[in-house]
């Protein structure tokens, strides 16, 4: 049921004049035009276009409202609830196109929540904003490209994780961070600057998802003797993985921790191009948690065929695949432990979590107190100790078996 206003275009065409000047600055300006709508979209009218506004019906819940002349916009999604509105989402984009607030609202069309994106100069965001819906004021910041670190180079073996970045301003994971000449060893591929800062916009820029710092967080644990570069994936251009690898090889970096996939293949035909051509590199790779058996429903990278790549797999503490996690008697190498890993999430908040995203660099931190422990070893050497450790199983869940205590050293003197 398309639940929008008849008459909501006069009201609203000379609002949006000042708002077309003042959308990046002027909050109360956006909240008249959010009013505007707000209320009369839970009367039950439908919107038409006149000579200004531009209507999209994305979807029975979603439109997308555009000056035509300004080409500034506004997303508006609707939920719904006995096909009565329940809530609603306004998101107001500047001339650039970037979402620059968004506005919570209740079927009273009264505010719940209230997010402002800061962007720099070169467009790219820089702060997250929690709003105070009556007095404008901010509650708190959420940095998002915050000052970097500095350090002192060390000559640790060196991890290299590619993620979505890492909250590098916690104390608890300082000590792990990878320098080089007392800077920040690492780069944000997806921004293309210097801060690989953990956020994944993808699904909601005033809610990003944070992944890369509780991956961290257990190779700083396990691998304490390690330093690990941080990598933001180049998410915008699956391509600049050349770029990245090649940015990896080139810092003399052996492993790499890569707790991602997807099921497309043309996302990773550039990563596999590279990681062909540097394969003195080795790579651990989640499984992915899709409750798939990834010979016959592949993802990637972990289905990728190549002598360099690590797949791996969760279990519980007694060997059972863990919830969701997927198999694969060729395309999945280990299991192990995984279903409740302790970690420091972007809030520096100690929690609980799990599945392949955490196998991962539990191998990942096995494998690189190994190198520590045996400098010049090669994959072939890393996959031997890997088998010799395995426990095979009895069911086609992996090729080479559960490794059930990752933290044991067993075998690597």
């Amino acid at each position: 049921m398309k639940i929008l206003l008849i008459n909501i275009i006069l009201c609203l065409t000379i609002v949006f004049h000042s708002y077309s000047n003042q959308i990046e600055n002027d909050y109360f300006e956006i909240q008249k035009i959010h009013n505007s709508f707000c209320k009369k979209l839970t009367n039950n009218y439908l919107l038409k276009e006149d000579h200004v506004w531009l209507i999209k019906n994305i979807n029975k819940y979603k439109y997308t409202i555009e000056n035509k002349e300004n080409k500034i916009k506004i997303n508006v999604i609707l939920f719904y609830r006995s096909n009565q509105i329940e809530r609603l989402i306004f998101t107001f984009f500047n001339r650039q196109q970037k979402p620059t607030i968004e506005i919570r609202s209740d079927k009273k069309c009264e505010f719940k929540a209230i997010r402002k994106i800061i962007y720099n100069e070169k467009n790219i965001a820089i702060e997250i904003q929690s709003l105070n819906s009556e007095t404008n004021t901010i509650n708190y910041r959420e940095a998002l490209n915050p000052k970097l670190p500095s350090g002192i180079s060390n000559n640790k073996n060196t991890i290299a994780l590619i993620d979505t970045g890492v909250n590098y301003t916690l104390p608890q994971l300082y000590k792990s961070i990878a320098f080089k000449n007392e800077k920040l060893l690492g780069y944000d591929f997806w921004d293309n600057d210097d801060f690989p800062f953990d956020k994944d916009p993808r699904n909601n820029p005033f809610y990003p998802r944070h992944h890369g710092t509780t991956v961290f967080s257990v190779l700083s644990r396990e691998a304490p003797n390690s330093a690990i570069a941080i990598y933001r994936f180049p998410a915008l251009d699956m391509c600049k993985f050349k770029e990245l690898i090649e940015h990896i090889a080139q810092n003399s970096i052996r492993i790499v921790n890569l707790s991602m996939g997807s099921t497309n293949i043309n996302d990773w035909l550039c990563f596999k191009e590279a990681a062909l051509k540097n394969n003195k590199i080795l790579f651990v790779v989640s499984a992915g948690n899709n409750g798939f058996d990834i010979d016959k429903n592949p993802i990637y990278p972990a289905s990728l065929k190549l002598d360099n790549i690590i797949t791996v797999t969760s279990s519980d503490l007694n060997g059972r695949v863990g919830r969701g996690s997927n198999i694969g008697n060729v395309s999945v190498d280990f299991m192990l432990p995984s279903e409740r890993v302790e970690v420091i999430d972007h809030r520096g908040v100690k929690a609980f979590t799990g599945g392949t995203s955490y196998a991962a660099p539990r191998l990942t931190a096995m494998i690189s107190r190994f190198i520590t422990a045996n400098p010049d070893s090669s994959i072939e050497d890393i996959f031997k100790i890997l088998k010799k450790r395995s426990i095979k199983t009895n069911k086609n869940i992996t090729k080479y078996g559960w490794i059930p205590d990752p933290l044991d050293d067993y075998l690597f003197n």
